[in-house]
């Protein structure tokens, strides 16, 4: 038998249970304490880096000061033989990932459980001024209880600030980078709150918000692409849920969460009426109440109006009294009689009234004005105000999905404490059901999709014998699937090896559109500007046209518009000087290692396109090239015909 390894002659090494891009974890056994250990160990690649390793240590004690039961606990750390190790608690379970993988989206109840943990974990870790800098759902262990504990505390945040020695290229947490990550900027407790948002579009989904072919394509739709719904994937997501999502993705940290307690107030509140949900099949996320409830069982005088004023006269008009004392009392009396009636009368209706407006305004409230904010918003706003509330869903394609369109009774009205408030919630753009594209051509799947009103997605090539050229091959949406209006359907499309296919470009800024044809193979050729009705700088037009099959490598012509005539006479005399053509100085290094790379330098400005570039260059080659440009002038640098950099001048 193998003898085991045992470090700091206290902990054995008695089998590997998993590993990442800078670690290997092991199932060891504390021989001093009796119990089961995690042991991870620095990979090899980085034990020689001292400013790294000293960082590790460094972060591993901070993280060895946090105690929470959803953070895996830090026991201990050392240096032993060029191994460098951190002992931990040992978790029985599986990585949140896994369990994704495996079972798909969780259901709500499960997510927000699991976001309810982590928040609390990171809000621990954030009061000892500790940010975590990658959290992910590898980095999530779900233990046999159906715990959430989150792990790596300290160890990204080392690898985060790597040394000048070496080029750290294990970027496995991309997909959940935050925007000023991603952008090289500095971190804040913010920015693990936007991962966990991440995190928690992934475990309602099954997806992750931002997808692409390479790291960098992935980092920059963290900074530049519209944040996605959660419902595109599962429209009946609960629109307060789907605005905590929404709220925690905004690239804007001014926009984001502020603080952790913020986060968990939110999903402690889903949380709470997801549980009332389940215990009542009438919960306030789906109302569907019939006949006469307990609403309607108190009837309030602001909403009856005059109609209380209408009561039946005091007098009793029956045959066996009122019609007999007038025929036998005397004209003057029976006059006296109705003056005294009358007068007792008003008397009586005025003391009603005195009392119901002292009634009135001793214990009503004044309904708050909710119209137009977040149903997370308006539920904390109406809890303030003593006041509960019931759901209406309405499709608004002018009103942002979870936004209150409007509330009975309205803003201003005075009502008992407790009482419901009917909101009405904008469902967004009624869904589109997603029709069957396989075997037709790209032109007529985009026809078929703006039908529907829904978009093409990502275009992606695969040559399959026997099928037309051109035609769509699968699409990741199913048809027959009702989706959000606007939802982006990826296909596949048959082109034989070595030829591509325009994809649709028409709305796109010019740098995503040269991103769009450079997945594609293509490349863009020269660019006019036309004057339209579209927003200024977006394609309106391309040559040869969408849907055309080219050979790769051939280039595109683009149409992009100019604004109105109106709108440019406007900002052509309002320019200053500055905004006239300049000349730039683009220097470039080549990255990566081993042998030589194809490189191509293309400038761009409103009006052109140009190639300043192209040719074999050694990695560490530094390129330089002066160019002059007028207004919106850019550069992009392709390696290897892929698209590494897009850098605004």
């Amino acid at each position: 038998m193998e003898e085991r390894i045992t470090l700091n002659r206290r902990y054995e090494i008695i089998d590997k249970v998993g590993g990442g891009g800078m670690a290997e974890v092991f199932h060891g056994y504390d021989t001093v304490l009796h119990r089961d250990v995690g042991i991870k160990i620095l990979r090899d690649q980085f034990i020689q880096d001292k400013d790294f390793v000293a960082r590790f240590r460094q972060e591993a004690c901070n993280a060895a000061g946090l105690s929470h039961p959803n953070i895996v606990n830090i026991y201990d750390f050392g240096s032993e033989h060029d191994i460098n190790y951190i002992v931990m608690e040992y978790v029985v379970g599986r990585t949140l990932k896994e369990v994704i993988t495996d079972s798909g989206a969780l259901d709500y109840q499960t997510a927000v459980k699991y976001a309810i943990g982590i928040a609390s974990a990171l809000k621990q870790a954030h009061d000892h001024a500790i940010v975590h800098c990658d959290v992910k759902s590898q980095n999530i262990l779900i233990d046999t209880k159906g715990i959430a504990k989150i792990t790596d505390f300290g160890i990204a945040r080392a690898f985060g600030q790597p040394s000048e020695s070496e080029e750290r290229g294990v970027i496995g947490s991309v997909y959940y980078l935050s925007p000023e990550q991603a952008a090289g900027k500095p971190v804040t407790a913010q920015s693990d709150l936007y991962s966990l948002g991440v995190v928690l579009f992934e475990m309602l989904t099954g997806q992750l918000p931002y997808d692409g072919d390479t790291p960098a394509e992935v980092a920059r739709q963290h900074l530049t692409s519209p944040t996605p719904s959660a419902r595109r994937y599962d429209p009946e997501i609960p629109y307060d849920l789907d605005a905590i999502v929404t709220k925690a993705l905004a690239k804007n940290p001014l926009l984001r969460y502020k603080t952790d307690d913020d986060f968990l107030s939110d999903l402690r509140r889903v949380e709470t009426r997801l549980r009332k949900a389940e215990m009542s099949a009438e919960g306030p996320l789906s109302p569907h109440h019939k006949g006469v409830s307990d609403e309607t069982i108190i009837i309030h005088s602001e909403e009856m109006g005059d109609g209380l004023l209408r009561k039946t006269p005091l007098r009793d008009d029956s045959p066996d009294s009122g019609v007999a004392a007038a025929e036998k009392e005397p004209p003057k009396k029976n006059k006296t009689k109705k003056m005294l009636g009358l007068f007792i009368g008003a008397i009586l209706l005025l003391s009603a009234l005195i009392y119901g407006i002292v009634g009135y305004s001793s214990g009503d409230i004044a309904v708050p004005d909710v119209k137009g904010k977040t149903l997370v918003e308006a539920e904390a706003i109406l809890k303030d105000n003593n006041l509960d509330f019931t759901l209406k869903e309405e499709f608004d394609a002018k009103v942002p999905t979870g936004t209150v369109i409007k509330q009975s009774p309205g803003a201003g009205s005075h009502v008992k404490a407790g009482r419901k408030i009917q909101l009405t919630v904008s469902k967004g753009a009624e869904p589109g059901v997603v029709p069957d594209l396989k075997s037709k051509n790209l032109a007529e799947a985009t026809e078929m999709l703006h039908a529907a009103k829904l978009a093409v997605g990502k275009v992606t090539v695969q040559y399959k014998e026997g099928a037309a050229q051109g035609a769509v091959l699968s699409q990741d949406i199913e048809a027959g699937k009702k989706v959000a209006a606007g939802t982006k359907v990826d296909l596949v499309v048959n082109i034989s090896k070595g030829q591509s296919v325009v994809p649709d470009l028409k709305g796109l800024t010019l740098p995503d559109a040269r991103e769009r044809l450079s997945s594609m193979g293509l490349m863009v050729g020269s660019v006019t500007t036309k004057e339209d009705n579209a927003p200024k700088g977006t394609v309106i037009g391309a040559e040869p046209e969408f849907g055309k099959v080219l050979s790769e490598g051939s280039v595109v012509t683009l149409i992009v518009s100019g604004g109105k005539k109106e709108e440019k006479k406007q900002k052509e005399s309002s320019e200053s000087p500055s905004r006239a053509a300049k000349t730039y100085t683009v220097s470039f290094t080549v990255p990566g290692s081993g042998s030589a790379k194809q490189v191509k330098i293309v400038a761009s400005d409103a009006t052109s396109s140009r190639v300043l570039y192209s040719g074999s260059a050694a990695p560490g080659t530094h390129l330089r090239e002066t160019v002059t440009l007028g207004q919106d002038a850019s550069v992009q640098f392709y390696v290897n015909g892929a698209l590494v950099e897009d850098r605004s001048l």
